[in-house]
């Protein structure tokens, strides 16, 4: 079947369609045996996807950790960097209170 959808629902800017052709996994519902080593088990293929994409997703959060903390430290390192540059830049001069009295001509 087919999906269609937009957002945001005042000012539309986006808009998605979806043709599914087999209309769902409940129709791919037929067990299937897993087997890996000396271990097996039997499930439905909707579970197989579902488990096969939940898996994907962490490998995918996993392998983009290392850059995020390596950029979080980077953040913090220029942080601790523009706090030492403020702390050792010259405060700027005050100004005179009053200004300076001349002498009546």
């Amino acid at each position: 079947g087919w999906f269609v959808g937009f957002a945001p629902f005042e000012d539309p800017q986006i808009a998605v369609a979806v043709f599914v052709q087999r209309g769902g996994g409940f129709q791919n519902a037929a067990p299937v045996a897993i087997r890996f080593g000396f271990w097996s088990v039997d499930t439905s293929l909707v579970v197989v996807i579902l488990v096969a994409a939940a898996l994907g997703a962490v490998c995918a959060s996993l392998l983009g950790l290392p850059s995020w903390i390596r950029d979080r430290r980077r953040l913090r390192q220029q942080a601790r960097e523009m706090d030492a540059l403020r702390a050792a830049r010259p405060s700027a001069p005050k100004p005179p209170s009053e200004p300076p009295s001349h002498p009546p001509a």
